[in-house]
C-alpha cells in the first residue's frame, strides 16, 4: 500500500513533515485513531502506513490492490481513499494472511517478525514454491566464509575515524551544506545547517514555496507560509534521530556491544557489516568499505508485529573539507518507493559563527 495520499517519509527531508501529521494523532494504538481495524490492534498509529507499504512491497502491489478509491479531490486532483471499506476480496484474504503471520510468530516462534509477508511472497502476489536453479554450492561458500577472519568492531570504527580525519570526541563547529534535493514529491534547492550532536535547520525551496524544518534536540518543528507546527511524541524522536546522517561521525555513541557480522556488497564495494542491537525492537547496521574504511551505508531497523521497517542511508562522493571528509551525496530510502530522496551538495563548509538560537522553535508574532 502506498503512503502517497496520507503519509510522508521518515527520512530526514520529509521526516519533519510526517512528524507534523504524527504529532496530531500522538502514538495511540491504531484502533483508537482509524476505523475498522480488525487485525493490527495495538500497533502504534504512526507505524500503520509504513507497515502497509511493507506489505505492498512484499506483494509487489499498490494500495488499490486491497483498498477502495473514492472520487478525486477536486482541488488537488489527487485520489481519495475509503480505507475502512471491505469491498475487495483481496483485503479479506490479506487479513487472514496477517492473522496467520501473527499466529506463527506469537505461538510458534514466540517473537515478532520472524516470518513476514516477504518471507514467502518476495515481491509477488504468488508465494515462491520452488528453489531457483542451478543451485548454489553452499558447501563451497561455507568453506570460504570459514576462511574469512573478520576484524573487531573497534578496529573497523577506528579505521573509519582515521579515514574521515576525525576523533570520537572532537566536535567541529556548525556544518553548512548547500545543494539540491530530488524526490518524487518534489525537487528544489536545499540548505542544511547541522551542529553536533542533535541540532539542525533544513530549508527546502520547491515550486510550492519554502519549507523549513528544525530541531534543537529537545523540540522539533516545521514551518510553511501557513505558520509553525511543533512536532512531539514519536515524530520528535524520529526527527532527532534522522539528522544523524549529516553528522561527520555517523556511528553510534558507543560500539562496545557492536559486532562485525559479515561482509556484504554495497554497489561494487566489499563492506564490513557492523551490527548494533539498540533495543528489543530496534537495531542498526553500518557498512564500512573494506579498503577505504569509509561508511557507505547505514540501515536502521524497527521491528513491528507484522514485519521490519528499515530506513537506509547511502553515502558517496566523499570530499575533503578543511581536512575532514564529508559525503557530498546522501540517498535515503524506506519501504515507500516515492520516499526515496537524493541530496546532492555543491558546497559544504564549517562555520563557527552560527547562533544556536536558529534551531529553536520560532515564536510567531501575536
Amino acid at each position: 500500500m502506498s503512503l502517497k495520499c496520507i503519509s510522508i517519509s521518515i527520512s530526514l527531508i520529509l521526516a519533519f513533515a510526517v512528524a507534523v501529521v504524527r504529532s496530531q494523532t500522538t502514538d495511540k494504538p491504531v484502533e483508537q485513531v482509524r476505523k475498522n481495524i480488525q487485525v493490527l490492534k495495538g500497533l502504534p498509529d504512526p507505524q500503520l502506513f509504513l507497515v502497509m507499504n511493507f506489505v505492498g512491497d512484499s506483494l509487489g502491489v499498490h494500495c488499490d490492490y486491497c483498498h477502495v478509491k473514492g472520487e478525486k479531490n477536486p482541488q488537488t486532483g489527487e485520489d481519495t481513499w475509503l480505507w475502512e471499506k471491505d469491498d475487495k476480496k483481496q483485503k479479506l484474504v490479506g487479513r487472514e494472511m496477517m492473522r496467520m503471520v501473527l499466529e506463527l510468530n506469537q505461538n510458534k516462534f514466540k517473537r515478532e517478525a520472524v516470518v513476514t509477508c516477504y518471507t514467502c511472497h518476495r515481491g509477488s502476489t504468488r508465494p515462491e514454491r520452488m528453489a531457483p536453479l542451478p543451485p548454489r554450492d553452499f558447501v563451497k561458500e561455507a568453506l570460504q566464509i570459514q576462511k574469512t577472519v573478520l576484524p573487531a568492531a573497534q578496529e573497523v570504527v577506528a579505521k573509519y575515524l582515521s579515514a574521515v580525519g576525525a576523533k570520537q570526541n572532537v566536535a567541529p563547529s556548525a556544518i553548512v551544506m548547500k545543494g539540491s534535493v530530488e524526490s518524487r514529491s518534489g525537487s528544489g534547492a536545499l540548505e542544511v545547517i547541522f551542529k553536533q550532536p542533535n541540532k539542525a535547520l533544513i530549508k527546502q525551496t520547491t515550486a510550492q514555496g519554502l519549507f523549513t524544518r528544525g530541531t534543537n534536540g529537545a523540540t522539533a518543528w516545521a514551518q510553511t507560509a501557513k505558520g509553525v507546527t511543533e512536532i512531539t511524541g514519536e515524530g520528535l524522536k524520529r526527527s532527532v534521530a534522522s539528522i544523524a546522517q549529516f553528522n561527520l561521525i555517523k556511528t553510534p555513541d558507543s560500539v562496545a556491544d557492536a559486532t562485525v557480522t559479515g561482509i556484504a556488497r554495497v554497489d561494487d564495494r566489499d563492506t564490513y557489516v557492523l551490527t548494533l542491537e539498540n533495543s528489543a525492537t530496534e537495531s542498526t547496521q553500518l557498512y564500512f568499505d573494506v579498503e577505504s574504511g569509509l561508511l557507505l551505508r547505514r540501515v536502521n531497523v524497527t521491528n513491528t508485529m507484522l514485519g521490519s521497517l528499515n530506513v537506509q542511508w547511502d553515502f558517496s562522493d566523499y570530499r575533503d573539507v578543511n581536512g575532514l571528509k564529508f559525503p557530498f551525496v546522501i540517498r535515503t530510502a524506506d519501504v515507500a518507493s516515492f520516499d526515496t530522496t537524493i541530496r546532492s551538495f555543491k558546497e559544504i563548509k564549517i562555520d563557527s559563527t552560527i547562533d544556536d538560537r536558529i534551531f529553536d522553535l520560532p515564536q510567531e508574532p501575536r
